[in-house]
C-alpha cells in the first residue's frame, strides 16, 4: 500500500511530467507546487493539489490539477471495497465515457455533451503501478475545477437551480448508456463485462463495509421511532405507515443489507420486464460529488460530476432518488419531487430521442417508436416507484454524517477508517447530528411510503 510519501514521490518524479506533455510538443514546465488536501474532502481517498507552471509557445499558463490515490492499509481498502470501488471509477474515465464519445461521433453530435460531464482527464489507471508500490493502486488526475469558477454547493439542501441543473445533467448520462444499449449492444456487453460488481451482501467471513453502515442505519432509525412513536404517528390515519415499519423491521431489521441488495439486484434483472431502466449509474450522485458554475447572475450555467466510486450497473432510480431525498427541501419535498422527475425525464428522453434519431437507418420506424415508448415518463413513473426507497435508505445513515459539527465528522471519518467495526464507530455514528436528523429521515421514510415507494417490502 503506498504511503503519503510514496505518493508524494511519484507525482513529484512521474506524473509531474505526463501532466504537462498532454499541452504538446510546444509547452515547457517551468516550475511546480504539491499540496496535500484534508479533511472529510478525502474521506476514502488521498487528494493532492498540483499547481504547474506552463509556458506554451511563449505565452505563461498555470494548471492546477486535482490528483487521487486510494488510501489505506489493505485491511481497510478489502473491508471498504476501496479495490472494486476505485477500479470501477478508473473503469468508467478509461472506457465507459470514451465509447460514450465514440457513439456521439458516429452519431454527429458534438462530443462536449460528454466533456460537460466530467474535468478534463489527464491520467486514469489502476493496477499495479511502477513508481508508487507493489499493491494495486488507482490514479486519477483531473483538472482541478475551482480555477475555473466551479464550486461545491450549500451542505445540505440545494436551490431550485443547482437541483435543476443536476438534473440536466443526471438525464443525459444514463441516455447515453441506453442509447450504448441499443445501437451497439456489443460494446455494451464489454463495458458491463468489465465493470466489477459491486452488491451488498458479500460472502460469509468477508468484511463488509454496507454491512456496518446499514447496521447503524437501522439501528438509529428503529430507536428514534420506538422512542417517538407517539409524537411521529398521527393516530389511525398512520396505521398503515405503522404497519409498513413493522413489516420492514420483520423482513430486514436482522440483515438491512439484504434490503439493499435486493434493490441493485432486481432492478437490472433480465427476467424483469422494465430491466432496460438499468444502466451505468453514478452510484453517490448527490450535492458532495457535483461542482457548480454560476453566471453572472448567480444561477448555474453549468456542472460537472466527480467521485464515482460508486458506480454500479443497476437502475437510474438510485442516482435519482438518493439525489432528490438527500438535496431537496423536506417543506417542498411534495411539489418539487413530481417537478424535478419530470425534468430529469425530459432531459433523458431528449437525449436519447436525439441520438437514436441520427442513427434511424439502424433502426426501423417501429424499432425506433419502439425504444421511445418503452422509455415514456408513465413507464419511467412506475419503475421509479418499485425502487425510489434506495435514497431513503442511503440518507439514514449519510444524513447524519452532513448535519454533524466538523469535530464529529472528523472523528467519524478517522474511527471509519481505523476501527470502523468497533463500539466507538457504532456508537458515534447512532448520536451525529441528534434527533434534528432523526426527524428529517423520518419524514423521508413518510413521504416514500405516500408515494407507495414502500409498497413492495
Amino acid at each position: 500500500m503506498s504511503t503519503q510519501r510514496q505518493q508524494l514521490d511519484y507525482i513529484e518524479r512521474y506524473l509531474v511530467y505526463d501532466i504537462f506533455k498532454y499541452f504538446g510538443e510546444n509547452a515547457a514546465l517551468v516550475s511546480h507546487r504539491i499540496q496535500c488536501s484534508t479533511g472529510l474532502d478525502g474521506f476514502m481517498s488521498a487528494l493532492y493539489t498540483v499547481e504547474l507552471d506552463l509556458n506554451i509557445a511563449g505565452n505563461e499558463k498555470k494548471e492546477l490539477v486535482l490528483v487521487k490515490f486510494m488510501k489505506g492499509e489493505k485491511e481497510f481498502r478489502e473491508s471498504s471495497k476501496s479495490y472494486t470501488q476505485f477500479s470501477n471509477e478508473i473503469f468508467l474515465y478509461a472506457e465507459i465515457l470514451p465509447a460514450y464519445e465514440q457513439l456521439l461521433r458516429k452519431s454527429k453530435l458534438n462530443t462536449t455533451l460528454v466533456d460537460e460531464f466530467v474535468p478534463r482527464t489527464f491520467r486514469a489507471q489502476f493496477g499495479i503501478i511502477d513508481g508508487l508500490s507493489d499493491d494495486r493502486e488507482s490514479v486519477l488526475a483531473l483538472q482541478h475545477l475551482k480555477p475555473l469558477g466551479y464550486e461545491l454547493g450549500p451542505r445540505l439542501i440545494l436551490r431550485h437551480d443547482q437541483l435543476e441543473a443536476m438534473c440536466g445533467v443526471l438525464g443525459p448520462y444514463h441516455a447515453l448508456g441506453y442509447a450504448t444499449r441499443i445501437l451497439e449492444p456489443q460494446v455494451h456487453q464489454r463495458l458491463r463485462d468489465g465493470l466489477v460488481t459491486l452488491p451488498f451482501v458479500f460472502d460469509a467471513g468477508v468484511s463488509n463495509v454496507f454491512e456496518v453502515l446499514y447496521r447503524v442505519a437501522f439501528d438509529r432509525f428503529f430507536e428514534f421511532y420506538d422512542r417517538c412513536r407517539d409524537e411521529l404517528l398521527q393516530g389511525d390515519q398512520d396505521t398503515p405507515l405503522a404497519n409498513k415499519l413493522e413489516q420492514m423491521r420483520q423482513r430486514f431489521f436482522d440483515q438491512p443489507i439484504q434490503l439493499m441488495e435486493h434493490i441493485r439486484s432486481d432492478s437490472c434483472d433480465p427476467k424483469q420486464s422494465d430491466s432496460y431502466f438499468s444502466t451505468f449509474v453514478h452510484g453517490d450522485f448527490n450535492r458532495n460529488n457535483v461542482m457548480f458554475h454560476e453566471d453572472a447572475d448567480g444561477k448555474v450555467d453549468n456542472i460537472k460530476m466527480i467521485d464515482f466510486q460508486e458506480l454500479r450497473y443497476s437502475s437510474t432510480a438510485l442516482d435519482i432518488s438518493f439525489f432528490l431525498y438527500m438535496n431537496t427541501p423536506c417543506e417542498e419535498r411534495e411539489t418539487i419531487f413530481p417537478r424535478l422527475l419530470r425534468l430529469y425525464h425530459r432531459k433523458m428522453h431528449e437525449t436519447l430521442e436525439l441520438i437514436l434519431q441520427r442513427n434511424k437507418d439502424s433502426l426501423s420506424d417501429e424499432q425506433l417508436q419502439q425504444f421511445l415508448d418503452d422509455y415514456s415518463f408513465e413507464r419511467f413513473e412506475g419503475h421509479f416507484k418499485r425502487y425510489g426507497f434506495y435514497g431513503v435508505m442511503i440518507c439514514m445513515h449519510f444524513m447524519p454524517w452532513l448535519m454533524g459539527n466538523e469535530q464529529d465528522c472528523d472523528r467519524l471519518s478517522k474511527l471509519f477508517e481505523t476501527d470502523m467495526h468497533g463500539e466507538a464507530f457504532h456508537k458515534l455514528s447512532v448520536e451525529i447530528a441528534g434527533d434534528e436528523a432523526n426527524y428529517r429521515i423520518f419524514g423521508m421514510v413518510r413521504h416514500a411510503f405516500e408515494q407507495g415507494y414502500m409498497d413492495w417490502i
